[in-house]
């Protein structure tokens, strides 16, 4: 956790794990006044960061860990889903993209948990191209928020204030932001077919939370991409930029990820 001293607002970084609960008398290595702060007893929240893309987590961390929150990390749906039914999680930052799962699947675990509080959820973009696609979202599949991984710095922590007021989280002092780059996203250690297909799943995910509407209009319709056709060329672009032709030719990855984000779409819509 992050302690500013009372004099020159200098950040000091403690374990909170080792003094919860005590009374500590510090001196700032800046100013070098000596001063006494309370450490919390126990963490105000439990955040969980379920994200594929493990520099996410470092990025999440720096922000959060001024405050004091408890933070887990996950990078595919079963484990998700096991710490969001065995863990108090007020928090959700959810991938739109993690691996096993569609994001609304997670979304209806997380309202259906019995708790006091709801959890609330906040979807983070696959940041696999972090300018196609860019508009607001039509739909957030029920979640309370969106937010581009380059706006982490600057807007979490205001958001996360007004989505949970009784957290009473902190500002950090001056200077301690930095806003992360929205670097692309590294495709897994994989070849051939096998990263062309989780390639085609990163690019359907950001597709259907720009553009949902018309994924359900054209579900409804029997073709999924029936209003998609400036979307998906653009993934079927990003596609041959970084995958083999020999591979490519094998068949159409980006509409087989389609199909596969349609299928359990209309078991969501009941249809």
């Amino acid at each position: 956790m992050i302690i500013e001293c009372p004099s020159c607002n200098a950040s000091l970084r403690l374990d909170k794990s080792r003094y919860a609960g005590k009374r500590l008398s510090l001196r700032c290595p800046s100013c070098r006044r000596s001063f006494t702060t309370e450490i919390p007893p126990d963490s105000i929240a439990t955040v969980l960061v379920a994200h594929g893309y493990p520099k996410s987590f470092d990025e999440l961390r720096a922000v959060l860990v001024q405050d004091d929150l408890t933070i887990l990390t996950c990078s595919e749906n079963e484990e998700a889903l096991s710490l969001l039914r065995d863990k108090p999680v007020r928090i959700l930052l959810l991938d739109v993209a993690l691996t096993g799962s569609f994001p609304f699947e997670l979304i209806d675990e997380a309202r259906n948990k019995p708790s006091d509080k709801p959890v609330k959820i906040i979807l983070l973009p696959s940041v696999y191209n972090k300018t196609a696609y860019k508009r607001r979202p039509t739909s957030l599949y029920g979640a309370d928020a969106y937010l581009e991984l380059h706006h982490i710095g600057d807007r979490l922590l205001p958001l996360l204030r007004d989505l949970c007021p009784d957290l009473d989280l902190k500002e950090p002092s001056a200077g301690f932001y930095r806003s992360a780059k929205g670097e692309e996203r590294s495709l897994p250690d994989a070849s051939g077919a096998q990263a062309a297909e989780e390639l085609a799943r990163l690019l359907i995910a950001d597709i259907a939370l720009y553009h949902q509407e018309q994924i359900d209009q054209g579900i409804r319709e029997g073709a999924p991409g029936l209003y998609l056709d400036n979307e998906m060329n653009e993934g079927r672009r990003l596609l041959d930029e970084r995958i083999a032709h020999e591979i490519l030719a094998q068949g159409d990855f980006l509409q087989q990820a389609l199909e596969q984000f349609a299928v359990a779409r209309r078991k969501e819509l009941d249809l």
